[in-house]
């Protein structure tokens, strides 16, 4: 591992003996006998490493290190200096610098320092590199959709997210919980910091409490050191609990405290733990109605629910269906380097029609599958996964040509989708409400209230 090295120095022969050495191990070298060339050099060209004296004449080398990162806090600086100075050195480490070494110095202890800086340099940057690629998942961009649901809940997510409030997301199972709090945590003030998620639904309640509070060794059977909890990893960031409705009883207990006085005590443990953590948590429960249940806490409950965010479900939101496909499809063609392939028109209206009951996440699936299975320039039903070819399609409206220039209203057009398939329903079912709800894949309640506004409620057998 090898890179461009500037070095500067006053001492003429070690200038010469450190450029010679350096370029024989496969360092790019140049040097400087004052510190005003080069910051001159430093802004003309880019370095990695810099090696500079303390002593320099022009300016000190300490002044020159302030002025190195003033331009360019990427580079790396190694002071060298002599045994008397080495107090100077430490100083110069807390402005910034990567090292320091001691004169005299061999080669192979420099060697040593640049490749650990170089190291360093390239994991930072990896690192940063990372974090870049996470924080552009989560941009606002990426929350896909033009409807009015959709609307709603990104003017929230813009409001709320460089607040520390408590936030309460609730949507189905694909809805993209995990995606709005991630925007929450990347547009908010905490965003350098960890955005640590847990699902609380994926632990048993046997080691939920340890996940999330940590344990000291010896608290437990299997409790062999001490851990760290999920919250205090969390600690100067955000933590994502999903399923929230999943945590126990009496363990909500300790989560209302952490809410309260964001502070706990380790499993096993005395030593009462403070820690600076924002707290956004999920469900795709009511957990209204589990409070009245008896199943969550009621003073939780509200402590969580400061500031609530519904995500409609993909059925209610029609209209961002081909948007989606859409983002989708240049996601997974991108991946084989193809041109974006046509979506026939019969497989755009089964795609609207269907309900999703799995949302976003099976729509990704899906445009994933056909991307796959296409056999041609275009995606036609043939590539799309066998149960959705078997979707049966009883409106007119849906046979409709889409690309024709006519004007439809939307909302109208897909209010009478959802009438002529309810009424299909109806028909298949003889006016069974619970067969109904199955095959619209809906709840009941949904369903009652539809059949409430078509006039078909006593009709119906419950």
């Amino acid at each position: 591992m090898s890179g461009k090295v500037l070095i500067v120095d006053d001492e003429k022969l070690m200038r010469i003996s450190l450029e010679s050495q350096l370029k024989k191990e496969g360092y790019d070298v140049k040097s400087m006998d004052n510190a005003i060339d080069g910051l001159k050099i430093v802004k003309s060209e880019e370095f990695d490493i810099v090696l500079t004296d303390l002593r320099l004449s022009g300016m000190s080398g300490i002044d020159f290190l302030k002025e190195i990162k003033k331009y360019n806090q990427e580079i790396i600086v190694v002071i060298m200096t002599a045994y008397g100075t080495l107090e100077s050195a430490v100083s110069a480490i807390k402005e910034g610098a990567y090292d320091y070494i001691a004169k005299p110095f061999s080669t192979d202890e420099l060697i040593i320092k640049f490749q650990r800086a170089l190291h360093h340099k390239n994991t930072a940057a990896e690192v940063n590199r990372l974090r870049k690629e996470v924080q552009a998942e989560f941009e606002f961009w990426n929350i896909i959709g033009k409807s009015e649901g959709i609307g709603k809940v990104l003017e929230t997510v813009k409001s709320v997210s460089d607040r520390d409030t408590t936030v309460l997301i609730r949507g189905e199972s694909g809805t993209g919980k995990e995606k709005i709090a991630g925007a929450i945590h990347y547009h908010s003030s905490r965003k350098n910091g960890p955005f640590i998620r847990v699902s609380c639904a994926a632990l048993n309640r046997e080691i939920l409490e340890s996940e999330l509070f940590g344990h000291e060794k010896g608290a437990f059977t299997g409790a062999v050191k001490t851990r760290r909890g999920r919250f205090e990893l969390a600690d100067g960031g955000s933590i994502f609990l999903d399923d929230v409705d999943d945590i126990p009883l009496d363990m909500q207990v300790k989560l209302l405290r952490v809410l309260q006085e964001r502070n706990f005590e380790r499993v096993g443990g005395e030593e009462t733990l403070r820690i600076d953590v924002r707290i956004i948590c999920a469900t795709k429960k009511d957990l209204l109605e589990l409070v009245k249940e008896g199943y969550f806490r009621e003073d939780l409950f509200y402590r969580l629910n400061v500031v609530p965010i519904h995500i409609p479900p993909l059925r209610e939101r029609r209209e961002d269906i081909p948007l989606l496909i859409n983002y989708f499809l240049k996601k997974f063609v991108s991946q084989y380097e193809d041109a974006l392939p046509d979506i026939s028109q019969e497989t755009m209206n089964v795609l609207i029609a269907y309900d999703w009951p799995g949302n976003v996440r099976e729509l990704e699936n899906v445009i994933e599958h056909a991307v796959a299975f296409s056999k041609s320039k275009g995606i036609s039903l043939d590539a799309l996964p066998e149960y959705l070819r078997k979707v049966d399609i009883k409106t007119d409206l849906l046979s409709m040509d889409l690309s024709d220039k006519q004007k439809i209203n939307l909302q109208n057009a897909l209010a009478e989708v959802e009438k002529k398939l309810i009424q299909w329903a109806y028909q298949k079912t003889n006016g069974n409400q619970v067969k109904m709800a199955e095959i619209l894949g809906i709840p009941r309640t949904t369903l009652r209230n539809r059949l409430i506004k078509l006039e078909m409620f006593e009709k119906a057998v419950s």
